[in-house]
Order: C-alpha cells, then structure tokens, then sequence
C-alpha cells in the first residue's frame, strides 16, 4: 500500500465543517472514481450517525476540554481500520480542534505515518471575533460540555475576554502545533471568509483541495439557533434549574422574530486585538496568505452601536411566547389528571414524582384545599416529623 495519502480535516467549529462531512458522505461515488475513500466508521463497525471522526476522539478530561483537551480514544483501534483500506483515506472531525497539547498530535502522526506516506492537514480558520460569537452559541444547546467549559455561558453575543479562550483561539500556538509535528507543508490552512473561499463556498473549496471537480454540492449545514434562543439557553444553564431538558424543548418551540444581536464595531475590534499579533506570526510561517495578519481588518460588518441587549418591547414578546407554549401546553393538564398521577406514582413508591405532580396541580388550582392536603401528606411521608 505503498503511496496512500490521508487527508486529515481538524475543523475549525463554525467553518461548515458538517456541510463538508455530509458532501462527502453524499458524494462517495465520486471519491472512489478519484481514487478516495471516505472514512467515518464508528468504533463499533457502524457507519450509521453523522459522517465524523468524533467517536475516536475523547476529551482527556470527562466533560472538560481546559485545560487538557481532547485525544485520540483507540489510536490503535482507528490505525487497524485504515490500514485496511488501499485507496487515499479522507477523514473529518472539527474535534481535533479541541487537540490543546502536542504530545497527543505526535501520537498520532506516529501511528499515522506506518501506514501513510503522506499526511495533509486541512484546517478552516475564521477571525476570532467571528468565531466565539458564532462557537459561543453552541454552549447554548443541552449537552455541549466542551463549550459550557471553553466559553462559558454569558449571555453577550461576544463574551468578554479570558485567557482561557486561548486554548482555541490563539491560532498561532494551536495551529503552529500541528505544523511542528507534520511539517509546514504538510498542513493546509484556509481562511473562513466567503471572498476568500472558492466560489464563496467552503464545499467547494474544500474538494477543490482534494483535486475533485465532478460532486454534487448539496445544501447540508449545522443549523444554529437565533440570538434570543441562544441567550435563554445561556440562562437556562447558568440558573441550575432541573428538567434542562425539557425546558430547552420550551426554548426550541418558541415563536420569536429573528433579530441580529451583535456586539459594537469597537468591541469586535477590542476582542480581535488579542491575537493580532500570534496571526501575524502565523501568517509570516504559511507560504501563501493574503493578509498581513491571516484575516481582514475590515470590521465594518458590525453596527457602531452595539444591539446585543434586550429593549422592553423584545422583553415583552419572549414573556409573550413563553406564555402562548404554557397556555396550550401545560394547563391542558386538569388537577384531576394531576392527582390520578400523583397517587399513581405514590403506588410506585415514588413519593418525588406525586410531589412534583401536585405542584403542577397548585400552579392550576391554587386554592384546591384537596390539593394543599395531599400535598402536604406527601411531604410528610418523605420528611416525617
């Protein structure tokens, strides 16, 4: 199998990295007539699931991705499976991103490089300020441990700065990593801007590196949620309420108008100033780069006064949906319903369930002297006296 060639993709998050997967997946005939195999099996042999490396990648840390990052979970696992292969190997997942330390790049390349004679890199990179408005958001939604950790849950569509937003966002170390184990040349770097990108379109520019003309490009991307829903999920994950669950489900049904909440052309710039200089240094070390900095310094994108805080009247209408969901939702429910279901659970044993059940019914009924009574047996079974 002497001459394989891997085309590693590592990401970065928010630069159409699930549009480029879904391509891929969508387009298989045309990398095997180019001599390509795309490969997103999972561990467990299936290649069912999103068309990513993400079942191979661990975080180091459970649920954390600062300090340590992430790693390969069953190096040895993932080599024996490309090994058996004879075509070029591509393969995606925008979580090496969360690669924070180069010894776990060196393992890789190690194993990595017994079985192909060429490794190329492809990374997508978008300006920092862009990127955390856009990253941030994602650490709205249940479940995104590594964005709760990296960003944080500010409500601000830019977070303030911290330090620790440099374990992603300081390209020059991040990226420079990955150089200094593969080669310079061995890694490709693109800039996420549409006047940059090949026909404005990162699939596109994508297969273009691959060296294939003949796809079909579809329209396959992440959809992300509105600035409103992504600040009550910020909300929503900082308050500690139970049932995250189900309340995001609340957040996801609500009928809001779509407004563009951005912080100020100033602030943008105040946030941007950070990494001037490590993509300075970054864009002296790549042979071919537009801009003295990597990125364009044109902020003229964002409004000279800042619209990301809420006015009374867009206050009014989130009360307003919320109130619409719970009034045909939560008040189809009768106390009588409410009470069958409480008894039913203390049949059970699970005197929670009938507590929480009857605190729905109060909220329905809130004088139901019935309703006061069980609820307060219920509590003293729990807590007697």
């Amino acid at each position: 199998m002497a001459g394989r060639k891997l085309y590693l993709h590592i990401g970065s998050h928010k630069t159409g990295t699930t549009s480029i997967q879904f391509a891929l997946m969508h387009n298989a005939e045309a990398l095997v007539a180019n001599g390509l195999q795309f490969f997103y099996e999972k561990q467990n042999g299936s290649w069912d699931g999103f068309p990513d490396l993400h079942d191979w990648i661990e975080y180091v840390e459970a649920d954390r991705v600062v300090p340590k990052g992430a790693r390969l979970s069953n190096l040895a696992g993932l080599v024996s499976r490309l090994s058996q292969y004879e075509q070029d190997i591509v393969a995606s997942s925008e979580n090496f991103s969360f690669f924070f330390e180069k010894k776990h790049i060196e393992e890789l390349h190690k194993a990595l490089s017994k079985i192909f004679d060429e490794i190329e890199v492809i990374c997508y990179l978008r300006r920092q300020d862009q990127h955390i408005i856009s990253h941030a958001q994602e650490g709205s939604k249940t479940s995104r441990h590594a964005e709760y950790d990296l960003w944080g849950n500010d409500i601000a569509s830019l977070p303030a700065y911290d330090k620790r937003f440099d374990y992603y966002l300081d390209y020059n170390k991040r990226i420079g990593m990955w150089m200094d184990v593969m080669g310079d040349d061995a890694v490709t770097v693109r800039c996420f801007d549409q006047s940059r990108l090949l026909k404005g379109d990162t699939i596109a520019d994508f297969f273009a590196l691959l060296g294939i003309e003949n796809y079909q490009p579809g329209a396959w991307r992440n959809v992300g949620k509105t600035s409103t829903q992504a600040k009550l999920g910020h909300l929503l994950i900082g308050s500690g309420a139970d049932n995250q669950a189900k309340l995001f489900s609340l957040i996801d049904s609500l009928e809001l108008p779509k407004r563009k909440m951005e912080p100020s052309r100033a602030e943008a710039e105040d946030f941007y100033n950070h990494y001037r200089e490590g993509n300075a240094a970054l864009a002296t070390r790549l042979k071919e780069c537009e801009f003295p900095e990597f990125f364009s310094s044109d902020f003229s994108e964002y409004p000279e006064q800042s619209t990301d805080v809420w006015n009374k009247d867009e206050i009014g209408e989130i009360f307003a949906a919320v109130f619409r969901v719970l009034g045909s939702n939560f008040f189809d429910f009768t106390p009588r319903d409410l009470l069958q279901a409480a008894a039913h659970s203390q049949r059970k044993g699970d005197i929670d369930a009938g507590i929480r059940f009857l605190k729905m019914a109060q909220i329905i009924r809130p004088d139901g002297p019935h309703i006061a009574k069980r609820l307060k047996e219920l509590r003293d079974l729990k807590q007697p006296d």
